[in-house]
C-alpha cells in the first residue's frame, strides 16, 4: 500500500510575500514603467491573474513592494536601537545597521525606482510621506537634531547610491582624514 502524498498549498498571505519578493526583485531591476506583471508572476510561480487576485493593479503591487522595502529599512534602524550616551553614538549604531538594509541590493534599488516613478502624483506622495516618517523616526530614536537628522539620511542615500553601483568603500565612505 503506497500512501499518497499531497503538497500543501501555500496560503494567499505566503503567495502575497511570494509576490512582494518577486515584485521588488523586478522592479529593482526595470523601473515601475517598464516591469510586467508577467516577469513577476514568473519569479513568484503563479499565474498573472493571480497576482491581480491578491492586488488591485500593478501601481498597488509597486507601492506594497515600496512599503515593504520601507519597512526593511525602518526595522534595520529599530533593531539597532539602544540608549546610548549621545545622539552621535545613536547614529553611528544606526548607521552600522543599515547595512543590513544595503545587503539585498534589490531593496535599495527599487527604493530609487520608486522616487524615479514620482512624476506620478500618487508615487510622489507615497515616497514623500515615507521620506519625512522616516526622517521623524530617526530624530525621536536617536535624540539627534534636525541638520544631523539630514546629514545621516544624505550619508544614507549615498550608501544606497554606492551599493547600488557597487562602489569601492572609499568613494562613499568618510576616510579619518576628511
Amino acid at each position: 500500500m503506497t500512501k499518497s502524498r499531497t503538497a500543501r498549498r501555500p496560503t494567499a498571505e505566503e503567495r502575497r510575500e511570494q509576490v512582494l519578493e518577486a515584485g521588488i526583485s523586478v522592479f529593482a531591476e526595470f523601473g515601475y514603467h517598464a516591469a510586467k506583471t508577467s516577469d513577476i508572476a514568473r519569479r513568484a510561480g503563479i499565474s498573472q491573474p493571480y497576482i491581480y487576485a491578491l492586488f488591485e493593479d500593478k501601481k498597488t503591487l509597486f507601492l506594497a513592494c515600496l512599503e515593504r522595502v520601507r519597512r526593511q529599512m525602518r526595522d534595520a534602524f529599530g533593531r539597532a536601537w539602544r540608549p546610548r550616551a549621545t545622539p552621535e553614538e545613536s547614529l553611528a549604531e544606526m548607521g552600522r545597521n543599515y547595512g543590513a538594509f544595503l545587503a539585498n541590493p534589490d531593496s535599495p534599488r527599487c527604493q530609487l525606482q520608486g522616487y524615479a516613478a514620482s512624476s506620478d502624483p500618487e508615487i510622489r506622495e507615497f515616497m514623500r510621506k515615507g521620506f519625512i516618517e522616516s526622517a521623524e523616526m530617526i530624530t525621536e530614536l536617536s535624540g539627534a537634531d534636525h541638520e544631523a537628522v539630514v546629514r545621516f539620511m544624505a550619508v544614507g542615500h549615498l550608501l544606497i547610491v554606492g551599493t547600488v553601483l557597487d562602489l569601492p568603500d572609499h568613494y562613499v565612505r568618510p576616510t579619518a582624514s576628511h
